[in-house]
């Protein structure tokens, strides 16, 4: 197996897709959110309950359940593209949709792991100066865990 430098940053893919209420399947009609200017960063967080144990000067500590932090997704904001306008569609209506993040290795896109969630758009802000390109961040708040995980290495590596 090949070494694998996932973190280099610069080779990455944003996808949006439809989502069917109470599916957990990938959903087949993902489109390329283009413009992305910065490197999304995805997560898992853990629940800490802090619990009192008697006859101990010290609390316990124990885990609860897992949670996604919201994902802050920054595009070069095109306002006539028709995939930036679909987000914002998604935040005026408040609907699910599926956002799959696919970190390549390098610029060949041979290897790669790509994560798929659920999620809803749930604010975007515009931001810029007279001196620098328009972004637009989107902020992706994550209903659930990861819907499908995949690591993508070409036979034979």
């Amino acid at each position: 197996m090949a070494a694998f430098d996932i973190f280099s940053g610069a080779n990455l893919q944003v996808e949006v897709g439809t989502h069917t209420p109470g599916s957990t399947t990938p959903a087949t009609d993902f489109v390329v959110i283009p413009e992305i200017a910065a490197f999304p960063t995805v997560g898992a967080e853990n629940v800490v309950i802090d619990v009192v144990t008697y006859n101990n000067a010290y609390n316990r500590k124990l885990l609860g359940t897992k949670s996604v932090p919201d994902i802050t997704l920054s595009v070069n904001y095109q306002p006539d593209n028709a995939v930036h306008q679909k987000l914002l569609q998604l935040e005026e209506s408040q609907t699910r949709a599926q956002f799959k993040i696919t970190y390549y290795e390098n610029a060949t896109h041979t290897n790669a792991y790509s994560i798929t969630y659920v999620a809803f758009v749930s604010s975007s802000v515009t931001s810029g100066d007279k001196d620098e390109v328009v972004k637009r961040d989107f902020v992706l708040s994550v209903d659930g865990g990861p819907i499908a995980t995949e690591i993508i290495i070409p036979e034979g590596e």
